[in-house]
């Protein structure tokens, strides 16, 4: 061994060996879980995409959840990272990775953000509202944490590398497209988010059906969602972006596995 190589290894064995700081986690808004592991996303604009960054010894030791800490964030803002959360919840029962832990904290993570949620964002200063979703995001981000998410985080993440749109916004602008998308292979998961949004039983059965019109309903009196042409996306820039998603982590634990074109046509219809 080369006395470089010796010392690159020394270096790689001594990084491995150090644990990062103990962390207190004080979330502001609620929507992104991220009080819940210890893994954060960074922009790399050079190359238009998403980083997932980490390690778990800088999982917060504490989480402090302080609803009084976000009773002045904007409507839209509620809405952004509200959504984020509602999509945690569903991609969460809806994940290859789920199992009867995510799904519990899923389930109730949706019922909570789906009820409160709109609540907060008609009126941001009640304290109760507030807390109820702030407590819901955060089940939703242990949830995730154990199944991981699927193609809308995916798909997200490649629009807001490529435009700049914010998080929740780009989650929104295709958020009903890939539902429909996944509804043959995560029936059982809708049925489980429809029944957490308290829905009435569909007269046809078709529970997937009942969750996917539930959650275009919440986006709607959000006023979130937006065609892909407002955000910024060009024709052009859709090859790219459904390239990058293919390619994101998450999208693997997409319940229906996608193809390049598929996503390319999932793009299409929300332009």
């Amino acid at each position: 061994m080369s006395v470089v190589s010796g010392a690159a290894a020394d270096a790689d064995a001594l990084w491995e060996a150090l644990d990062g700081l103990p962390l207190i986690a004080i979330p502001t808004t609620s929507g992104t879980g991220a009080e819940t592991n210890g893994f954060g996303v960074i922009e790399d604009t050079a190359a238009c995409r998403k980083v997932y960054l980490g390690h778990p010894s800088v999982k917060p030791r504490i989480a402090l959840l302080d609803p009084e800490l976000t009773l002045g964030l904007p409507a839209r803002i509620t809405a952004a990272t509200g959504i984020d959360a509602l999509v945690h919840g569903i991609e969460s029962l809806a994940s290859r990775g789920a199992n009867p832990v995510s799904g519990a904290y899923a389930t109730q993570a949706v019922a909570m953000v789906g009820r409160w949620l709109p609540v907060a964002h008609r009126d941001g200063s009640d304290l109760e509202a507030r807390a109820q979703l702030m407590l819901g995001a955060h089940l939703a981000g242990e949830a995730l944490t154990i199944s991981g998410l699927g193609l809308v985080h995916g798909i997200g993440h490649a629009l807001t590398a490529h435009t700049g749109t914010p998080h929740g916004i780009a989650l929104a602008s295709v958020l009903e497209e890939v539902l429909e998308f996944s509804a043959p292979n995560a029936r059982e998961a809708y049925e489980q988010t429809a029944r957490a949004l308290r829905l009435a039983p569909p007269a046809d059965g078709d529970w997937a059906r009942a969750a996917i019109d539930a959650v275009r309903e919440i986006s709607g009196e959000l006023g979130i969602k937006q065609p892909l042409r407002e955000l910024g996306v060009r024709p052009d820039l859709l090859p790219p972006i459904a390239s990058g998603a293919l390619a994101d982590a998450v999208t693997r634990n997409a319940p229906r596995q996608p193809t390049e074109q598929d996503i390319h046509g999932i793009l299409e219809s929300a332009f």
